[in-house]
Parts: C-alpha cells; sequence; structure tokens
C-alpha cells in the first residue's frame, strides 16, 4: 500500500477490527491517490475470517481475496463512461443475498460520480435498507457530483494529498528525475505525476512553454504551438500556470512558483505588466472551460486558440 495511504488506513482497520465501521461508506480525493487499493485492502480485512487480527493473510477468505475469486466481494464501475441502473439493481440484489462464506459481502462501486440520477437513486434505497453484514464501499474522485442523499447515508473517508517531500521521495524510487513543478502540474497527485514522467511528458512541457515566450521573436512558432496546445486540454493548464507564476513574479508576491522550473519564461511575461497578463489569463480560462469534456469541442476551437495566441504575440513584440 502507498505509504500516503496509512493516515487513512489504520483508522480505517481499527474500524474493522472494533465493528465499528457503518455498512456505507465514501473514500473520497482527487484522482491518482490510489484510492482503489485503499478500498480493496478495506474489503479484504472486512471478509477476514480472523476479524480482531484482520487481514490475516491466512484464512481461506483472504487467500480466495489475494487470488482475486472471493465470491463475496463484489466491484462495479471500473469500465464504461457510466454506471447504470441495471448495474446497480443488480448489485443490490446480490448484496440482499446471504454470503456464500459466511462472514459477509462487500461491494465497491468505483468512479461512483459516474453512477446516473437513476443509478444513485436505486443504490439510495438499498443504503435505506441495508441487508444483513453487507458493506457497500463507495470510491470518488468528484464526490460533490454524488447526491447529497446518497452522502449523507456514508461514513466519509477523505484521502489527503501527500506532502510534496513524500511524494517525491516515492517518484524517484520508481526510478523517475522527479520535480516539485513536474507534481505541481498533475495537481500533487504521485501517480498521475508518475504516469506523465513515464511518458515523456515534462519535456514536451518545457519545451512547449520555451517556445510560447519567444513567439515575439519568432513568429514562425505560432502554427507549432497552437498543434502544440490543441493535442491535449492539459497543456491549455500548462500555460495556465505560467501566467500565474508570470502575474505573481510580476506583483513581487513572496509565494513559491508552481513552475519554479521555468522562472525565466515567468520573468519574461512579467514585463508584460499584471493588467495584460490578467486579460491573457481570463481568456484562457474561458478557453479552456469551452473545451472542457460534455461541453462539446467548439468547430472553431483552432481559431479561437489562434487568436488568443495572436494577442500574446502581439503583446510580447510591444512590451
Amino acid at each position: 500500500m502507498y505509504s500516503w495511504l496509512t493516515p487513512v488506513w489504520q483508522p480505517l482497520l481499527q474500524g474493522v477490527r472494533e465493528g465499528r465501521l457503518g455498512h456505507a461508506l465514501l473514500i473520497k480525493g482527487m484522482a491518482g491517490l490510489g484510492k482503489g487499493e485503499l478500498a480493496a485492502e478495506l474489503a479484504t480485512a472486512l471478509l477476514c475470517q480472523h476479524t480482531s487480527n484482520a487481514p490475516c493473510g491466512m484464512c481461506h477468505a483472504c487467500e480466495l481475496n489475494a487470488a482475486g475469486s472471493h465470491s463475496d466481494l463484489h466491484v462495479v464501475g471500473r469500465e464504461g463512461r457510466s454506471i447504470g441502473i441495471d448495474a446497480i439493481r443488480e448489485l443490490g440484489r446480490i448484496m440482499s443475498e446471504s454470503a456464500r462464506l459466511g462472514h459477509g459481502k462487500v461491494a465497491i462501486i468505483e468512479r461512483a460520480e459516474l453512477m446516473t440520477e437513476a443509478a444513485a437513486n436505486a443504490l439510495l434505497k438499498t443504503l435505506e435498507e441495508p441487508a444483513g453484514q453487507a458493506t457497500l464501499i463507495l470510491v470518488s474522485s468528484r464526490a460533490e457530483r454524488l447526491l447529497p442523499t446518497l452522502i449523507s447515508r456514508c461514513q466519509q473517508w477523505l484521502v489527503p494529498l501527500p506532502a510534496t517531500a513524500t511524494a517525491l521521495t516515492w517518484l524517484n524510487e520508481q526510478g523517475v528525475s522527479a520535480t516539485a513543478a513536474a507534481l505541481s502540474v498533475n495537481q500533487g497527485s504521485p501517480l498521475q505525476t508518475l504516469e506523465y514522467l513515464r511518458a515523456g511528458a515534462d519535456d514536451k512541457r518545457l519545451t512547449l512553454l520555451a517556445e510560447l515566450v519567444t513567439l515575439g521573436e519568432s513568429p514562425s512558432h505560432l502554427a507549432r504551438v497552437q498543434s502544440m496546445l490543441l493535442e491535449q486540454p492539459v497543456h491549455l493548464v500548462w500555460v495556465q500556470l505560467l501566467l500565474q507564476d508570470a502575474l505573481q513574479t510580476g506583483l513581487g508576491v513572496n509565494a513559491p512558483l508552481r513552475l519554479d522550473d521555468c522562472r525565466d519564461q515567468s520573468a519574461r511575461l512579467a514585463r508584460l505588466g499584471a493588467m495584460r497578463l490578467h486579460e491573457l489569463g481570463s481568456a484562457l480560462l474561458e478557453l479552456r472551460r469551452s473545451l472542457q469534456p460534455g461541453q462539446g469541442r467548439p468547430m472553431n476551437a483552432g481559431l479561437q486558440l489562434g487568436q488568443w495566441l495572436h494577442r500574446l504575440q502581439q503583446a510580447l513584440t510591444h512590451y
């Protein structure tokens, strides 16, 4: 188990051993923290036949869990873009049956925020009438999207972000060269940062931002920069963070930069002045919102971005 999960895992485990956990739990926190692994470990402890020493790792239930074949553990939500009412109704039916091994049943709903409204209401009925030794574990990276009535019926367990030093130590142990900036652009998530670094995205970020701030001197870079920014929505996030750092630098705010490996670029943009940076940042934020999933990709996304880059290029040319 990841080291940063220990502060949450220990009280959960104590609750299992002392029989103090409710029949419904919500494990929440941002993506990339290992909440799914925490839920799986909790399920193993709940199904262990030696409750006072759970998870013992030696009983038949623990062996079945290790093999991924425990008949009283059910997981939904790993695939698909949504979790429909049929899946939740079937889960409710299964949970109402007697445990095959006689030590309770556990259901894990991963990515619980993907439940449709009908599915969430169906689950609500299951929670209102819990069956025997049945425990339901919801896992969510966007808990605010769950029905308030659903949340109110769950014990809530927040998985916080690990300290930067803890995350960087773990990342370096995985064989990648991690920096605070790489962690920052991934919102502090160690697992997302690991994937990001292994994909070589950090080099792309540094290249993109270096070319962005030289648009005033090298107009020919504009098409290339525009193409790179349209590849993935997160590339616009990199630019947004750089603009924030530039504004902070220009105002002389004494606080750590989000992208501390782009200090030169921040200083260069800071010369544009606070008003211009604020205008550019607001326009970029609006552009990002228009490109959010679910909003539909505008037919003129490239045109809008091109106009924004042209504004930046003009500002860099004349400061």
